[in-house]
């Protein structure tokens, strides 16, 4: 029998394989709310055509996972997240890639894990609800 190499394995509509060749996994973060002031400006005016723009910028610039994040007060962050993958889905370039699915809140990662296409990743789930409402989450995720 012959062994099988153990690798990550994602997706978006294209697959991704991080095999141990590689140094590094490239995740483009400007599309976080809480980490880039000017997505965080789009995404409240309402401006998701640019807002899209960031993504397929990080996407040209060898991104090989997007992080999005809508975790802000004045942000409906489910509907937002829904909306933002929906969106990604119409852009061939972008939908591409694997979609990581960023937020503290389960409520807005549930939402996401519904609307996203291919294999993705989940950050972040924590143990600050308890150690049974993080294995529930977690098997959720699987």
């Amino acid at each position: 029998m012959f062994p099988v190499p153990r690798f990550l394995r994602l997706s978006g509509t294209e697959a991704y394989n991080h095999t141990s060749d590689k140094n590094f996994l490239m995740i483009g973060e400007r599309t976080n709310v809480a980490g880039s002031p000017r997505f965080r400006k789009l995404i409240k005016e309402d401006k998701l055509e640019e807002a899209l723009e960031v993504a397929r910028q990080q996407v040209e610039n060898g991104a090989n996972v997007i992080d999005i994040c809508f975790d802000d007060g004045l942000i409906d962050g489910k509907f937002m997240m829904a909306k933002f993958l929906d969106l990604i889905q119409a852009e061939p370039d972008i939908q591409a890639v694997p979609i990581m699915v960023d937020s503290s809140k389960w409520e807005i990662i549930e939402e996401g894990l519904k609307h996203l296409q291919g294999k993705g990743i989940v950050n972040s789930i924590s143990l600050k609800e308890g150690e049974a409402a993080f294995i529930t989450n977690a098997r959720h995720i699987l």
